[in-house]
C-alpha cells in the first residue's frame, strides 16, 4: 500500500513538471529588463569549481544557482538558515555522480553566509550579499 502512495506522488510530480515544462514551451515569458545572474558550482575532488569561491550576490536580487556532481563520490550543496534571517536555506540532497540541481540564492539581509557540503568538511565557501 506505501509503495502504490509513494508510486502516485512521483507519478503526480512528474505529470506536474511536464505539463509546466510543455506550457514553458508553448507560452515563453517574456524578457523583462530584469536580468537574472547565474552561478554554477561543479562539485569535483572534494572542493566546488576547484577553489571553493567566493559568491557575490545583491541584497533582494535572486540568483539562480545550478550545482552539479561530475565526481564519482556523493555530494550536497547546503546554506543553512542565518541567525538573522538574511538569507533563504539550501539543501540540495545528496547528488550521484551526474546528477545536478537548479536552484536560487536569496539574500534579504547584507552579509556573509556560508554553503558547504555536508559529506566533505573542505568543501565550503562564501556568499557574500551586499
Amino acid at each position: 500500500m506505501r509503495n502504490n502512495i509513494i508510486a502516485i506522488i512521483a507519478i503526480s510530480f512528474l505529470t506536474v513538471g511536464a505539463l509546466w515544462g510543455v506550457g514553458n514551451l508553448l507560452n515563453p515569458q517574456e524578457e523583462s529588463g530584469t536580468k537574472v545572474e547565474s552561478i554554477l558550482l561543479i562539485a569535483q575532488r572534494s572542493s566546488f569549481n576547484g577553489t571553493n569561491p567566493d559568491i557575490h550576490v545583491g541584497v533582494n536580487v535572486p540568483a539562480k544557482l545550478v550545482v552539479c556532481n561530475e565526481d564519482t563520490v556523493t555530494h550536497d550543496l547546503r546554506v543553512d538558515e542565518a541567525k538573522n534571517g538574511g538569507i533563504t536555506p539550501i539543501n540540495t540532497a545528496p547528488l550521484r555522480g551526474g546528477q545536478d540541481f537548479l536552484t536560487a540564492i536569496v539574500a534579504e539581509k547584507p552579509g556573509t553566509y556560508e554553503y558547504y557540503c555536508s559529506y566533505h568538511l573542505g568543501m565550503r565557501g562564501k556568499i557574500i550579499a551586499q
